[in-house]
C-alpha cells in the first residue's frame, strides 16, 4: 500500500465523512423534512384564508361593496335647476325604510320640460344599491296621465348624495337619466 495518499479535506464539515444513512445523516432528513411540512402548512393556511374572502364564505369579514339603507334615507333634492327636454330635473326624492333593507319611496319631478310628476313606490337594497320603482299620476293643464319608473336605482356618490337613475313613461313619452341629489 505504499504510495497511495489518504487526502483529508479540514475545511469541509464533518458530515461529508459520514457514510450515507449514518444517524446525523438521518437527523438532518428529519429536520429539513419537519421545516418542509411546517412551510406548506402555513402556505395551505394563507391560501385558504385568501379564497374564503374572494368568494365571502368569511363571516368575520363584511363585504366592503354592501350599502346600508341609512345611507340613503332621508328627502333629497336636486343641486341644478337644469330640466333636460328628454329627461327629469328639480328631483325631489324620499326613502322611507320600512326594515332593514327595504323602504317606501317618493319621487316628484319636471320631467320633459314642462310636464310636473309626483308618486310613490318602493324600494330595496340590493349590494351597493337602492333598486326602486314609483308611479304616479300627472295632472298637467286638466289632462291627467299616468307615469311610471319600474326600474329605477340610486346610488352613493363619492364626496356625499346619492345618484338617482330612472327610465320609464311619462303620459307615453319615454324619459330617462339620472341626476345627483342631495340633502338640503
Amino acid at each position: 500500500l505504499q504510495g497511495i495518499v489518504y487526502h483529508i479535506d479540514l475545511s469541509s464539515t464533518s458530515r461529508r465523512l459520514q457514510r450515507p444513512g449514518s444517524r446525523a445523516d438521518m437527523g438532518d432528513m428529519w429536520k429539513n423534512l419537519s421545516v418542509a411540512v411546517t412551510a406548506s402548512a402555513l402556505l395551505m393556511a394563507a391560501g385558504c384564508d385568501a379564497i374564503d374572502k374572494l368568494t365571502s364564505k368569511n363571516p368575520a369579514s363584511p363585504s366592503a361593496s354592501a350599502a346600508s339603507l341609512d345611507a340613503f334615507a332621508g328627502t333629497w333634492a336636486s343641486t341644478s335647476a337644469t330640466i333636460p327636454a328628454t329627461g327629469c330635473g328639480n328631483v325631489h326624492y324620499t326613502v322611507t325604510p320600512t326594515s332593514a333593507t327595504t323602504a317606501n319611496v317618493t319621487f316628484s319631478a319636471t320631467c320633459a320640460s314642462t310636464i310636473q310628476v309626483a308618486g310613490a313606490g318602493t324600494g330595496k337594497v340590493t349590494g351597493a344599491t337602492l333598486e326602486w320603482s314609483a308611479q304616479g299620476l300627472v295632472g298637467q293643464g286638466g289632462t291627467n296621465c299616468p307615469f311610471s319608473f319600474p326600474n329605477g336605482k340610486a346610488t352613493e356618490e363619492t364626496g356625499g348624495g346619492i345618484k338617482v337613475s330612472y327610465a320609464g313613461t311619462v303620459c307615453g313619452i319615454p324619459v330617462s337619466g339620472s341626476e345627483v341629489v342631495k340633502k338640503p
